[in-house]
């Protein structure tokens, strides 16, 4: 069977914009590319490049001596975390759920990122999945890279800056735990390190600053209105949800936004996301209804989704992204920016140009 090869155009290089151009909906590469790279890492942030992406999307954390460090989990994470014996740092994810509460907290203690300098996160090694876990089973495409760090977010920013020049914006997840302030960041402390690092790059006004803990993003807003700041949620948020901002228990309705009640906001999501001050709504697939989408776009909210391939059962599922791009949303995050892509092109709409790197 002769090989296919589809030839799509690429555009001509332009400054990147923060607006929606018309018939284009935003590709988000979700912690570069997942699916085929090791996941928050300069070799996934190029295959993004490479295949042109619209925004480069990474979680960042806090370290000891108050460095923002480019990775997902506050405690390494140790279905893709090798120590410097070249060991996974546990059997995998799921075996933390067997140890006793003194046993998890020592673990947390012991790799906690805000417990380390940036000098100390630099041996352990992301470049490749722990097969045993379950995690690894979404990403059975993955490529190891072995001897990759986990980079500092200043790195990252130079780096792509270098390579995409103002084409490509980034995306920043600020990862907290409200539960668990022992190894999270003080809000404060944290927006003040990130808005800091994205100042000095130049990048301000092409990053987009997410958090499903919106009190970093409240801290973010005193340092600067102007920030574009993305209120994440999930299902996990609706009514019924482990997180539901309808809960009569005002404490747990308000956990994950420092107090704020969705009832004193008409319970609207959306409603409540543009009062507080946000300039995206960035919320779960399977949460966001045509509704919702409507409502928010009424309200001038950009409206970015993302998935959860946990309780997707799948990394990327097409008819979920057939609906959304039928729904005309302004972005989705994906795992898989080259699926995503194809679906865009086929329906005739406008991909982002491709970076050239050597």
């Amino acid at each position: 069977m002769k090989r296919l090869i589809l030839a799509f155009p690429l555009l001509a290089g332009a400054a990147f914009s923060a607006e929606t151009p018309e018939k284009h909906i935003q590709v988000y590469a979700h912690r570069g590319m997942r699916s085929f790279l090791p996941e928050n890492t300069l070799p996934a942030y190029d295959a993004a490049l490479r295949l042109g992406v619209d925004w480069v999307d990474m979680d960042v954390i806090l370290t000891k001596d108050g460095q923002v460090l480019v990775s997902h989990d506050m405690a390494l994470n140790p279905d893709i975390t090798r120590g410097p014996d070249g060991k996974f740092i546990a059997e995998n994810k799921e075996s933390l759920k067997t140890l006793s509460t003194e046993e998890r907290a020592a673990f947390n203690r012991k790799y906690a990122v805000l417990g380390m300098t940036l000098e100390q996160t630099r041996v352990f090694d992301v470049g490749r999945l722990n097969r045993s876990s379950a995690y690894s089973r979404f990403f059975p495409d993955q490529t190891a890279i072995d001897g990759t760090k986990m980079p500092p977010l200043r790195e990252v920013l130079e780096h792509v800056s270098r390579i995409a020049g103002s084409g490509v914006g980034f995306q920043l997840e600020m990862k907290t735990d409200p539960a668990h302030p022992e190894y999270s960041p003080d809000p404060a402390a944290f927006a003040k390190a990130v808005y800091g690092a994205v100042s000095a790059a130049g990048a301000l006004d092409r990053t987009e600053i997410q958090a499903f803990d919106f009190r970093c993003l409240y801290e973010l807003q005193k340092l600067n209105p102007k920030v574009k700041t993305a209120y994440l949620t999930s299902r996990d948020n609706e009514r019924g949800g482990e997180d539901d901002f309808f809960s009569p228990d005002a404490a747990a309705a308000g956990r994950w936004t420092g107090g704020k009640l969705v009832k004193n906001y008409g319970n609207s999501i959306p409603r409540m996301v543009k009062e507080l001050g946000g300039f995206a709504w960035e919320p779960e697939d399977a949460q966001l209804t045509r509704q919702s989408l409507d409502e928010a776009r009424g309200l001038g909210l950009k409206v970015v989704v993302w998935s959860w391939p946990e309780k997707n059962g799948t990394a990327f599922d097409p008819a979920m992204m057939a609906r959304l791009i039928d729904w005309g949303v302004d972005g989705i995050i994906t795992d898989d920016p080259g699926r995503l892509s194809s679906m865009l092109a086929a329906r005739g709409l406008r991909l982002h140009k491709r970076c050239d790197i050597p």
